[in-house]
């Protein structure tokens, strides 16, 4: 499944206006400046997975919800959230290099079971 930036940046504003945040308050739940939360709310910059997890914890959204946009009690995202907070947390303190290597071939494993299971559908 393909990530589109400007829904994630969409589901940021969405989530924050729910709970009804300005935007100076959620820069300073990130400790951003504005303009920079700005430039992450409007699509221009893509939020760090620590960003992305401070919003979702602060906003009360599972982290999944601003990826994909499912928000089912379900998700894994909902009911191992402290788990996946710990690991985001892990993963952003990885070399760029690292983080770059681990994205990679999660996006291999993920292409990887996308044509197994349309080839278990056609058999």
């Amino acid at each position: 499944m393909l990530i589109v930036k400007s829904h994630v940046a969409q589901r940021i504003r969405e989530a924050r206006e729910y709970r009804e945040i300005t935007q100076v308050e959620m820069a300073q739940h990130l400790d951003v400046a504005r303009q920079t939360y700005l430039d992450i709310e409007s699509g221009k910059t893509e939020p760090k997975v620590s960003s992305l997890a401070t919003i979702a914890d602060v906003t009360g959204r599972p982290l999944n919800w601003f990826l994909y946009g499912e928000s089912t009690r379900s998700d894994i995202a909902f009911t191992h959230r402290d788990d996946l907070n710990n690991l985001l947390f892990l993963f952003n303190q990885l070399p760029l290099s690292a983080r770059n290597l681990v994205m990679d071939q999660a996006l291999l494993l993920a292409e990887y079971m996308v044509i197994m299971k349309s080839s278990d559908t056609d058999a």
